[in-house]
């Protein structure tokens, strides 16, 4: 038995450090349950509600379970700020420009917010529309509000082996006042 028990400790001593050993072992264990690189893939989804994960969908491959899960702790630091607006927009490969209604001249709004979105050679169709607005909304401090979003896609041509771009589209969407 390799322990740290000097050679005149009573057998009493040498029971509890047996003992204790089992213990250790279990802590060991329970340790690879914990690392997310190292848990099985069974385990993801009940780290996501250990580490207050805000968004998880079960039909993520592995790998990007794993990214969302060590990205939680420094989402939720900077979360209510425009950073983590950007933040969780780049993933998707997205260009966004966040400006504050005190950034605009003259003064926009107080308390608003527009996003200009560029989608750098991605499609724009209602799925990644709805998923932009869930990001932001989720995102977005609670006392800001957007005020417009404008996204520019700026879709890419292959053409043999040169890359074209087309001309940007540019769509402007303004909140409905009610």
């Amino acid at each position: 038995m390799s322990d740290l028990l000097p050679p005149n400790s009573t057998e009493l001593e040498r029971h509890l450090a047996k003992a204790r050993s089992k213990e250790i072992d279990l802590e060991k264990r329970l340790n690879i349950l914990i690392n997310i690189d190292s848990v099985p893939d069974q385990f993801l989804n009940f780290l996501a509600i250990q580490h207050s994960v805000d968004y998880w969908r079960d039909d993520w491959s592995p790998s990007l379970k794993r990214v969302v899960l060590k990205q939680s702790f420094n989402r939720h630091k900077i979360k209510g700020t425009p950073a983590a607006i950007k933040k969780s927009l780049e993933p998707f490969g997205y260009t966004p420009t966040l400006v504050e209604w005190w950034q605009t001249t003259p003064h926009g709004v107080p308390g608003t917010f527009y996003l200009e979105l560029d989608l750098v050679g991605k499609e724009l169709s209602e799925e990644v529309y709805k998923e932009v607005n869930r990001l932001v909304e989720e995102n977005k401090p609670a006392s800001r509000h957007l005020s417009n979003l404008q996204i520019t896609s700026n879709p890419i041509l292959t053409i043999r082996t040169a890359i074209v771009y087309q001309d940007a589209i540019t769509v402007e969407i303004l909140p409905r006042v009610t």
